[in-house]
């Protein structure tokens, strides 16, 4: 799985670097992929802790290096010591963002809102993100 998320990181690249359309075909990317956990078992969760632990699940299924804060009302943090994709200069910010549009659709198809607060590739030392629980209405 390593190996496709570099792959998947280099793809981001390529597109980012077609003028005009690049991102936004980068983006799309990232929202089809998205989709494809839905057609199997994966479904909309219906509190932060179920959220939590389908993202531990894949964390320890793909061997992703996640960590966890606590949760804290509505929503937790992930960190990251290193980017998935293999994203590590200031040169790689778009198609970092664009790559992350995947997990953000994804956790919106689960019911949940995803927000980058740092990435390697802006200078930080780890990725960091909060996930928060949409409310049930």
């Amino acid at each position: 799985m390593k190996v496709a998320m570099r792959r998947m990181g280099k793809m981001h690249e390529g597109l980012c670097r077609v003028p005009l359309v690049g991102e936004w075909l980068a983006r799309g990317v990232s929202h089809v992929v998205a989709v494809f956990p839905f057609l199997g078992s994966m479904g909309r969760s219906g509190s932060v802790e179920e959220t939590l632990a389908m993202m531990r699940s894949s964390g320890e299924k793909f061997g992703f290096p996640f960590e966890f804060s606590e949760i804290d009302g509505d929503e937790f943090t992930l960190e990251l010591p290193n980017c998935p994709y293999g994203f590590t200069s200031p040169h790689q910010q778009k198609p970092c963002d664009t790559a992350m549009d995947m997990d953000r659709f994804m956790l919106r198809l689960c019911g949940a809102r995803l927000t980058v607060q740092e990435t390697i590739p802006q200078g930080a030392s780890r990725c960091k993100m909060v996930i928060r629980q949409a409310r049930k209405p």
